[in-house]
């Protein structure tokens, strides 16, 4: 009878023992190793700055985790391929937030995938920046989502007042059909009204699928427009620029908003010469934190780094600093604390968030000869 109360006592003893130890804080980290998600295209039409993005993200891991890693412990990124696509941001959301042992998110290239995550994260209260992801929409949208790239209300605006400082009167206003196109092209036709701008033309494009541009083209050329203002990004506006002369707009400028400003457009050679674009960043700035990056950015991947590779950069520093400062076990709502108050000086200006949104001031550039210099 002792014998079988006796073992009892152990079969519950460890029982308890088993659930105490799968009982920790939700999102917490336990092991040798802090987990932080990244979710990018890495294969598609935008994986040369998917790869740029993630790039980045690496370098400043492995830089913390060179000088110590956090509270002791080594930062292991946990990486997906979103493939640019709403269907597979979202089903890599939901991986990450069931899997406990992530903590933070770094994540989106495209406004369309963030907007199917933001929801997941939130109900998960995983703690998630975007460095690229700038449609108005995301805006106060969630406590747990934030990013270090401005907003297209601002990146709209200031698109406008380039076209106005380049002299253009009427513009042909070209965006692509999805959340990143529409909110920079809504911002951009509301500012351009105030500057006595004509929109001559409105003309959309699929991001991914369009390749031949003629009838845009021959519709920018009967419009009478002098200058193109693209809301797109890299491949589209490429193939624009290598079509626009076969179709009556030789002379016909280009500008386009942020999505433009990366090394990658300059694979399109002379056809991209004098495109115009803005931007937060500019490996060309003295600042001695900027050229501590562009340093070690180039030591390791033998490159200058551009404007996404920066924000990304900015993006894992906020994530990790956040991480530094949290008192006791990390956890992720901790961790979320922390970043609902940071000011993090980084390379493309200061990380501190309201309503989600960073408050920095952007540059003009202008495309020559493979490289970007300052419009002024």
């Amino acid at each position: 009878m002792k014998k079988k109360l006796f073992t009892k006592v152990v079969a519950v003893a460890m029982t308890i023992t088993i659930i105490l130890t799968g009982c920790g804080a939700k999102g917490s980290s336990a092991d040798d190793t802090i987990n932080v998600g990244t979710s990018f295209p890495l294969t598609g039409s935008v994986a040369a700055d998917g790869k740029l993005i993630v790039d980045a993200i690496q370098l400043a891991t492995d830089q913390v985790n060179a000088a110590g890693g956090i509270q002791g412990k080594q930062i292991k990124l946990v990486s997906e391929d979103d493939q640019a696509t709403p269907a597979s941001s979202a089903s890599i959301a939901n991986k990450f937030a069931e899997d406990d042992s992530i903590l933070g998110v770094l994540t989106s290239y495209n406004s369309s995938c963030g907007f199917a995550q933001v929801d997941v994260f939130k109900e998960a209260g995983l703690p998630a920046i975007t460095p690229v992801c700038t449609n108005p929409g995301f805006t106060g949208l969630s406590n747990y989502w934030y990013r270090t790239c401005a907003s297209d209300a601002y990146v709209g605006q200031m698109g406008a007042d380039l076209s106005n400082k380049i002299g253009w009167k009427k513009v042909a206003l070209l965006y692509e059909n999805d959340d990143y196109g529409l909110g920079i092209a809504e911002e951009y036709k509301a500012r351009a009204a105030e500057l006595g701008i004509e929109i001559v033309t409105t003309q959309t494009f699929v991001y991914g699928e369009t390749v031949d541009f003629s009838t845009i083209l021959t519709a920018v050329a009967d419009s009478g427009a002098e200058g193109m203002f693209v809301c797109g990004l890299v491949t589209e506006t490429g193939l624009l620029c290598e079509q626009k002369a076969s179709y009556g707009c030789a002379n016909v400028g280009v500008a386009g908003a942020d999505g433009l400003y990366s090394p990658a457009l300059f694979d399109y050679g002379d056809a991209v010469n004098g495109v115009y674009t803005l931007g937060g960043f500019t490996a060309k700035n003295d600042s001695q934190v900027v050229q501590d990056f562009v340093t070690a950015y180039k030591a390791a991947y033998g490159e200058e780094p551009g404007n996404w590779a920066a924000l990304a950069y900015d993006a894992a520093m906020t994530m990790y600093t956040a991480m530094k400062n949290v008192d006791g076990d990390l956890t992720r709502e901790k961790i979320n604390e922390q970043l609902q108050t940071i000011s993090y000086e980084g390379v493309t200006g200061t990380n501190k968030f309201v309503n989600g949104d960073v408050e920095k001031q952007y540059l003009y550039f202008v495309a020559k000869d493979g490289d970007w210099e300052i419009y002024k």
